[in-house]
């Protein structure tokens, strides 16, 4: 709730998103000649392949990673509708969010508005609207649900993940925490000086 005439969906002070894009900004990070992207691929089918002096960063659900062996862990998902409409402009903004309980999306996305200096169709515009709900173990999981009973449960797995020396847990679903898109970013340069690199020193002292 707000006592003023601030209608930013944050209160941050600074707002704003890769000048190309994100899907540009994770290419030029992984464009180097040492770094193979594999993709349709399950981590857990070829884990038992993978060098025993390799360092790994995982970022997928931390309760997935050890089988649900303590229970699994309280996840929401999102079901993305796309749409495709006859007008210029549909909703004036990037994002219109909707707090009503008998309106079943919590927002629409409307992607023209992200980059206005382009020149988008003036007959056309593209709209997704966010469903959110309780994930299955059939979803793929986007945000920590956080209850106490999730938090007593993710204590257990934290004890587990102290006994993975050579990998390192990142990001929402690894961490067990909601981030922002910043403190996603900060969490992952902080991960690199504070555990991926002292990681890296340890296996090759090791593997020589």
């Amino acid at each position: 709730m707000r006592l003023n005439y601030n209608d930013f969906y944050f209160s941050d002070r600074f707002e704003g998103i890769p000048l190309e894009g994100y899907a540009r900004l994770f290419q030029r990070m992984l464009d180097h000649p040492k770094i193979t992207i594999v993709t349709q691929c399950d981590y857990f089918a070829i884990a038992n392949e993978i060098s025993p002096n390799a360092a790994i960063v995982y970022t997928g659900p931390v309760d997935a990673y050890f089988g649900h062996r303590l229970g699994r862990l309280g996840w929401r998902t999102l079901d993305l509708e796309l749409e495709r409409l006859p007008v210029s402009d549909f909703q004036g903004t990037t994002v219109m969010n909707y707090a009503d309980l008998d309106v079943g999306f919590t927002r629409i996305h409307e992607f023209k508005h992200y980059h206005p200096e382009r020149r988008y169709s003036s007959e056309c515009t593209l709209i997704m609207r966010e469903y959110p709900r309780s994930a299955t173990p059939r979803d793929e999981p986007y945000y920590p649900i956080n209850t106490k009973q999730d938090k007593i449960l993710y204590d257990g797995y934290k004890k587990l993940v102290e006994r993975e020396p050579r990998t390192v847990f990142g990001g929402r679903l690894g961490t067990y925490r909601y981030l922002d898109m910043h403190q996603a970013v900060g969490a992952a340069l902080r991960a690199i000086d504070v555990e991926i690199v002292p990681l890296l020193m340890r296996l090759s002292v090791l593997s020589c």
